[in-house]
């Protein structure tokens, strides 16, 4: 892999530099690649962002809930030939 040392950063950008790798829980060098691959276009930005403040309240099924869900639900799977006929 290739290094590159980039020179002229004053303390402004030095700066901001780090602020913007420590609010998105990255290294210096993990922050500039994300926006070397970004500005590129080797990386797509998501469309949509991601939520996740409301998983706690989905929950999720034990295999019994599953079971019991399949089982409640069966008949909407069934094809009534006659019907189609």
């Amino acid at each position: 892999m290739k290094s590159y040392s980039i020179r002229g950063i004053d303390k402004e950008l030095d700066k901001k530099i780090k602020e913007y790798a420590k609010n998105n829980n990255m290294s210096i060098n993990q922050w500039i690649l994300s926006i070397l691959r970004k500005i590129t276009g080797l990386e797509q930005e998501k469309i949509f962002k991601e939520y996740h403040d409301l998983d706690h309240l989905a929950g999720g099924w034990t295999e019994q809930d599953l079971n019991e869900f399949n089982q409640a639900t069966a008949d909407f799977r069934k094809i009534d030939e006659d019907l189609w006929e």
